[in-house]
This record gives structure tokens, sequence and C-alpha cells, in this order.
């Protein structure tokens, strides 16, 4: 067993969508383990929440950037069903809830998400279903690769026990 629980931190649009299959099991494993899994988007709550559930897609928390800053009123929605976020605000709203939300690893597909990142942050390629972290590229993850072995990989890179 894990010394902590380590939270993990994954992109709904382009890396779970991009991959469901993948990550219905992984999130199954690090839950099964210990883990938490947050679920960062900037899509709405109620549309990633029913998406994960038809897919049967475990997780722990949903994050919804557009909620956020809906509750916040600083969402100008447009007349053709479209809305607008100040971009500084966007561009650091995932780095933002990392940090103050301890989440310890974090997948993204956005690079532009990742420069505000101090949590270590993988950028995945849905085309190659690979993920390289930060800036100094650590690790590489490769998505072809059983669930529970990417996982690992994760956990041995935050220093923590893998999973026998």
């Amino acid at each position: 067993m894990m010394k902590r629980q380590v939270k993990i931190g994954v992109d709904y649009h382009g890396v779970i969508t991009a991959n469901p299959d993948f990550f219905k099991e992984f999130n199954q494993k690090a839950l099964d383990n210990g883990c938490k899994i947050y679920i960062l988007s900037g899509g709405a709550g109620q549309d990633i929440k029913e998406y994960l559930h038809l897919h049967g897609i475990v997780y722990s928390v949903v994050w919804s950037m557009l909620d956020y800053f809906e509750r916040k009123n600083m969402v100008l929605h447009l007349p053709d069903g479209s809305f607008q976020v100040k971009d500084s605000l966007w561009n650091d709203a995932k780095a933002k809830y990392c940090r103050e939300n301890g989440i310890d690893f974090h997948i993204d597909d956005s690079a532009l998400y990742g420069e505000n990142f101090e949590t270590p942050f993988c950028l995945y390629d849905a085309r190659q279903e690979v993920c390289l972290t930060g800036k100094h590229n650590q690790l590489f993850l490769n998505f072809h690769l059983p669930p529970e072995e990417v996982l690992n990989q994760i956990l041995a890179f935050l220093g923590e026990k893998v999973l026998s």
C-alpha cells in the first residue's frame, strides 16, 4: 500500500475522450489502490459526469472550469451559444486547482495549460498514446502498456511504493 493518498488529475477532453477504455481500467486500478482521481475539464460538469457514467469510468472528483467560473459570474455567454472567460484566468485554472488541492500528477493534452503548472504535468499525445512530463521530460509514459504498469510508473516517479 502507498505511504499516502496520491492524487492524480486527468483531463477529460482529448485525454479520457481519446482513450476511454484505457482510462476506465486505469482509474479503477488507481482507486482500488488508494489513489484519488480528479477529472479536470473546461466543459460543463454534468456533461462530463454523464459521459463517464455511460463509459463506466470511475473517479473521485469532477472539476469543471466552466462551472467554476460560472459560479463566480465570470463567464460571458455569446448569442451563438459559445462562451468566453478571460484567457489569463482560463489558462491558469487547472494549474491553480491542482496547486490548491494537492494534486500530485496531472495528465493533459494542452501544452498551453502546462506552462502554468507547478504540479508535475504530463503532456498527452492522443495520436501516439504517449505522455511526456514537464519542462525536463523526466518521465515518458506509454499508454499502449497495461494501465497498471502506467500507474506504477507514475507512483515510482512520485517516490511512492509501486503496486505488486
